[in-house]
């Protein structure tokens, strides 16, 4: 084996363990955020945002859960800089990618504000906004925008490539996603501090699970597209 193909089989192994943190990524942040969801006092998802977890005594594990997140993003998103170059603007998909996951480092940092009933015992006079409340809630509405962008780049490389299917579940899983959740945290909106109809408000969770749903099936797919061993990735493989 040449020096030439044994590191082309390094930089392929490399990527690989790149992508599988975007494997990761969705999994772990969902499966910590329902564990807490489900036993952390006072937390009612018919009333709550999930990122209200970031504060209070036990904020730290969603704090932790959202760095964890976000590095893996961040580290995906370099992977798919290695497989994902087709097209005028592929470099930006994973650029605006790795931004994204930045975004969700800095929601980890700063916790959000307390909303009324969490954590147990919050009254509305209590749930006063703060300066890191407003970082937390900048940083994941702008990640949201950012994702979104992120996507419609990478849709346009995909279609690129021939993989239209990809292209339009691309365009469909994230935008939705923006849109849902940046009404979900403008304070003007109701579903932002609650609302009477459990149903609506569970209703904003969807997406989120949509999109992650999106980030797995992304990850997998480009993972399966770097070859095994010392073949060269396929930069532009024929059309699924």
């Amino acid at each position: 084996m040449t020096n030439s193909m044994v590191e082309q089989v390094g930089s392929a192994r490399a990527t690989r363990v790149l992508l599988a943190c975007g494997v990761v990524a969705g999994p772990l942040y969902v499966a910590v955020t329902l564990i807490q969801g489900l036993t952390r006092d006072g937390f009612d998802p018919r009333v709550h945002t999930f990122n209200v977890m970031t504060t209070g005594d036990l904020g730290w594990l969603q704090r932790t859960n959202g760095l964890l997140t976000g590095v893996l993003i961040v580290l995906f998103a370099v992977g798919v800089s290695q497989v994902l170059r087709t097209g005028r603007f592929a470099g930006w998909g994973p650029r605006l990618l790795g931004l994204y996951g930045a975004a969700i480092i800095v929601g980890g940092v700063f916790p959000s504000d307390p909303q009324p009933g969490f954590p147990a015992g919050t009254t509305a006079e209590m749930a006063q906004t703060t300066w890191h409340g407003v970082v937390h809630q900048g940083a994941r509405g702008g990640g949201y925008v950012i994702l979104t962008a992120a996507s419609l780049v990478i849709a346009w490389s995909l279609a690129a490539e021939g993989r239209r299917a990809w292209a339009w579940f691309t365009v469909a899983a994230v935008p939705i996603l923006g849109t849902v959740m940046l009404v979900a945290h403008n304070p003007l909106a109701p579903a932002a501090n609650g609302t009477d109809n459990p149903i609506v408000r569970l209703a904003f969770f969807a997406p989120l699970g949509l999109t992650w749903a999106w980030t797995v099936a992304f990850a997998v797919h480009l993972y399966r597209r770097t070859a095994p061993s010392g073949r060269e990735m396929r930069s532009t493989p024929a059309a699924a």
